[in-house]
């Protein structure tokens, strides 16, 4: 009885002096963390929009798939130079989380896939400029739809990744609609259907 008494207080002594450690090292290391993401984030926004001279601040919030986001529109001497949505789209085995700019005319200048957790050697070739993402440059909101064949107009989804490519293609589509909403003054919104 004394031995087990002596294991559980043991037991009890080491919890508390490992959280205390963790806690310590939290408190010390989180400030560090959050500043080292803020200067991530804004070298992706300035990435998305090389024009723009002014700061890029957020010009406000949108929800997708119940997780809030943010847009930017980026701006030169007070002009605007691009609009930034912060987005993402849900994949075989995580979230894929981008940034989409597009042109003062909505159309897509660049995507950035920030975070994923997709299969290697197969979801994670979204991420390709050549094999995938070069490919949305230039497109409206209209030809954002995922096909399997060979095409020009629309976007080609990567084979065997299928999943990955609508989720990145979705995500895209929703952060274009909402910045075309918000820019757009009379274009509207295109069938939000994807083709598979």
């Amino acid at each position: 009885m004394k031995d087990m008494l002596k294991i559980t207080l043991s037991l009890v002594v080491i919890f508390i002096a490992a959280g205390l450690i963790m806690g310590v090292t939290y408190k010390y290391t989180s400030p560090v963390r959050f500043a080292a993401e803020k200067k991530e984030k804004e070298e992706a926004l300035k990435e998305m929009a090389p024009d723009a001279t002014d700061p890029i601040k957020p010009a406000g919030k949108w929800t997708n798939h119940s997780k809030p986001y943010e847009y930017y529109a980026a701006t030169s001497s007070g002009r605007p130079v691009a609009y930034i949505a912060s987005t993402a789209g849900k994949g075989y085995s995580s979230y894929i989380q981008m940034l989409v700019s597009l042109d003062i005319d909505l159309k897509i200048k660049d995507i950035k896939v920030l975070h994923h957790a997709e299969t290697p050697g197969l979801g994670d070739q979204v991420e390709d400029r050549a094999l995938f993402l070069d490919q949305f440059k230039g497109k409206g909101l209209s030809q954002l739809v995922l096909v399997k064949s060979e095409t020009k107009e629309n976007i080609q989804a990567i084979s065997g990744a299928t999943i990955s490519s609508r989720a990145v293609t979705n995500g895209v589509k929703d952060a274009v609609q909402t910045l075309v909403d918000k820019y757009g003054a009379g274009l509207r919104t295109a069938a939000r259907e994807v083709t598979k």
